[in-house]
Order: structure tokens, then C-alpha cells, then sequence
């Protein structure tokens, strides 16, 4: 007998510590999955996503038009345009090499592919359709051309645009030109590394927020996972990852910043409520993530989705048939809207282009603390590019000349002067 109770009792004990561990692995087992389909992701060398709209776009303008009270007939039809778009991006790293990588982008705006642009071989190709999307919103024939003819006297190779045909431009003259109206290489180098850090800041709060998480699987679709958080939760991750990113971006000000944020939050801090993400995960791989913003909408009923949707792998390819773009007209079209007045006055393009050789040399020694004139000839270098011609003249002074125009530009003693231009040669 003392034999049968021992044994029902050690059978019962083990019977409840079955299914108190089935319980804790029935709600582990769904993170787990994540993590595995997280992994997945960070480690795939091809892949892809598609951000659309979801729900339903009735419950969507029902809400609109109960907090607004201009939401006209017109911005209905064009907002149901703008939710039947999508935005898809896609990367091949295809081999060890950076210049192997491959990156895709396309917009499809309401059923019509409004922009195309790849990355393959490090050439880029663009196609955007602006005939046809410019009559999609309503753009008269006038209107258009009009707007062609504005862009083909500017940058004739634009023109191909219009008709949806593909141009496509070296990822090398774009460097250069990313390198002249977007900063120097630096600072280009400080953003990338600022950007990388910013990454592992966002991975490690989206790991923070999915582990004070609960997350079941639905019982309908054994894909689904429900993830439920707090706005409290939400807010002390939102603080942590802000305050991180203060001290990335710019450290000297990062805990004056970070007094302002929980000031701010102590102020507005939101009411505490559930916060639900809907996530599909098909054999240890994300395939959509989506979440209902209605949900934040005091008294919103329905759903009304930002959509986000995986692909394993996206074949990008170079497509035939494209025209080169001849980028010297841009340059010139953007030197332009660059200088002093626009661009309008002396001997144009070239006037533009000395103005900018100047300013550079003058950033140059305003970061290494010199003399403008020791860094006029490092200026002239990263400005040589097609249809740009800059020569040294003698010291402090360069020649520049762009297609027929030619100009002169001597740079100050000091960097507290300013470049000085004329129309002509040196």
C-alpha cells in the first residue's frame, strides 16, 4: 500500500511538472521561433520587403473625416491612391566584394511602378514613368509638357523619363556628386559608423521589448504570432533608445538632451495600455510583420495597418536597353541652384562651378586649420567630373570650365574671406 501512494504520489508530482513545464514552454516556444526567424534575417545575404497599407481603408477614413472637418471629396480620392501604393526594397550581396552588391528599390503608386531604381555592377538604373503618373493625379497634357520641356532644356538625357524608359548613370560620377552637394568623404564616413552604432541600438531595443513581452501563437493560423507590450513599456524603451542615440549623434549634448526627453515625458507620458504587432513566421523565417494604428486612436473602432512583407530572396538583375545619362547637366543644373543667386548671373555654369571649387578649399582649411590656397588644388581634384574641367592657374587661383563657359576664381588669404569669381579666363 505504502508502495502505491509513493508511486501515485511521485506520478502525480511528475504529471504536474509536466504540464507546468508545457505551460512555460507553450508561451517560450513563440519567442523562440522569433529569435530563430531574427537570426534568419540578420544573417541573410539576399533578401526583401514590401511596405504597404492594410486593414481596411473605410475604417481608416471613417476616422479622418470624425477628427477632421476639411477631409474633402478630393483628398479622399487621392488618399485611397496613396493607400493602394506600396514601396518595395530588396539587397543581393552576391559576393565578398562591396562592389558585387546589388540593391533594388520600386514604388508602385496605385497600381502604376512609379519608380524603378537598381544598383547592379555599381551602375545605377532609374525608370520613372512621369507622363503617366503625372496624369494619374491629375496633370493636364499642358501641364506636362510643359514640365518636359522645363526638364529637357535643363538635362536633355531626363527626357527617356518621360516615356517609363530606363537611364542608368555610374555609381563613381555619383559618388562624386554625393561627395559635392552632400558633404565631404568625412563626414560621409562619421554617418556611416553613426549609423551603424544607431542599428545596434534599435536591434537591442526591439530584443528588449519582445523579451517583457507576451507572445502567443493564434489558434486560426499557426503562422501568426501575436505580440502584446504596454505604452509603458514602449515608453522606457522609447527613453533608452533616445537617450542612446543622443550620445551617437552628438555627444556634447546628449544629457542636456536626455533632461529635455524626461522632462517632456513626465509631462505627456501617455496612458498605460496593450500595444499588439501581428508577426507571420513560416519555417524559422519572418514572412509580414503588421500593426493596427487605430489602436492609438482614442475611440477608433476597425483596422487600419502599416504592412510590412519578407521575401527570402529577390532576383535583381540589370535591365536592357538603358540609356546612359549624360550627369554633366546635372551637375550644372545642381551647381546652379547651389551658388549665390541661383546661378543666374556671369558666365553660368562655369561661374557656379569656380564658386563651389572656392568654398571648398575654404572647407578644407577651415577642417585642417590652413590656408585656403595650400588646399585650392585637393578642391580642384574632387570637383574634376565630367563636362567640369579645373585647372590650377597658380597658386590661390583656378580656372574652371564647363562645357563653353569659363570663369575664374581666386580664394581668400584667410578662411574668414570669401572665394571671389569672375567671368573668363584667368
Amino acid at each position: 500500500m505504502k508502495r502505491f501512494l509513493a508511486g501515485a504520489v511521485a506520478g502525480v508530482t511528475a504529471l504536474t511538472l509536466t504540464v507546468g513545464c508545457a505551460n512555460q514552454f507553450q508561451q517560450l516556444e513563440p519567442k523562440l521561433e522569433l529569435k530563430k526567424a531574427a537570426e534568419n534575417l540578420g544573417a541573410a545575404g539576399k533578401a526583401g520587403f514590401t511596405l504597404k497599407a492594410g486593414g481596411s481603408i473605410d475604417d481608416v477614413i471613417a476616422v479622418i473625416k470624425k477628427e477632421s472637418t476639411d477631409f474633402t471629396a478630393e483628398d479622399e480620392e487621392i488618399f485611397r491612391k496613396i493607400y493602394n501604393s506600396s514601396v518595395s526594397l530588396a539587397w543581393d550581396k552576391a559576393g565578398e566584394s562591396v562592389t558585387d552588391d546589388r540593391v533594388m528599390m520600386t514604388a508602385n503608386i496605385d497600381g502604376v511602378t512609379g519608380l524603378d531604381v537598381r544598383t547592379v555592377d555599381e551602375v545605377l538604373y532609374v525608370r520613372a514613368p512621369v507622363t503617366e503618373l503625372a496624369s494619374k493625379f491629375g496633370a493636364t497634357s499642358a501641364d506636362i509638357a510643359e514640365m518636359r520641356s522645363g526638364m529637357s532644356a535643363e538635362v536633355p538625357s531626363l527626357a527617356p523619363l518621360f516615356d517609363g524608359e530606363w537611364v542608368s548613370v555610374a555609381a563613381t560620377d555619383l559618388k562624386k556628386l554625393g561627395e559635392q552637394f552632400g558633404g565631404a568623404t568625412a563626414a560621409a564616413a562619421n554617418q556611416q559608423e553613426q549609423s551603424e552604432k544607431l542599428a545596434v541600438e534599435f536591434k537591442t531595443s526591439a530584443e528588449n521589448l519582445l523579451e517583457s513581452a507576451d507572445v502567443v501563437r493564434d489558434e486560426q493560423d499557426k503562422k501568426h504570432l501575436i505580440v502584446t507590450t504596454s505604452t509603458a513599456k514602449a515608453t522606457v524603451e522609447a527613453k533608452r533608445l533616445a537617450e542612446a542615440a543622443f550620445k551617437i549623434i552628438s555627444p556634447e549634448a546628449a544629457a542636456e538632451a536626455a533632461e529635455s526627453l524626461q522632462k517632456e515625458i513626465d509631462k505627456n507620458a501617455p496612458a498605460d495600455k496593450p500595444i499588439v504587432l501581428d508577426i507571420w513566421v513560416d519555417n524559422g523565417r519572418f514572412t509580414a510583420f503588421e500593426i493596427n494604428y487605430l489602436q492609438f486612436v482614442e475611440g477608433a473602432t476597425g483596422r487600419g495597418t502599416v504592412r510590412i512583407e519578407i521575401a527570402d530572396s529577390v532576383d535583381i538583375t540589370a535591365p536592357s536597353g538603358a540609356q546612359k545619362l549624360d550627369i554633366a547637366p546635372l551637375f550644372e543644373a545642381l551647381a546652379g541652384a547651389a551658388a549665390p543667386g541661383g546661378g543666374t548671373s556671369g558666365a553660368g555654369a562655369a561661374e557656379n562651378w569656380a564658386e563651389l571649387v572656392g568654398q571648398q578649399a575654404v572647407l578644407f582649411a577651415l577642417t585642417e586649420q590652413g590656408k585656403p590656397a595650400d588646399y585650392l588644388k585637393k578642391a580642384a581634384k574632387q570637383m574634376a567630373m565630367p563636362g567640369v574641367k579645373v585647372q590650377i592657374v597658380r597658386k590661390g587661383v583656378a580656372q574652371v570650365t564647363s562645357g563653353t563657359s569659363v570663369a575664374c576664381v581666386t580664394v581668400p588669404a584667410t578662411t574668414r574671406g570669401e572665394p571671389k569669381v569672375k567671368a573668363g579666363a584667368c
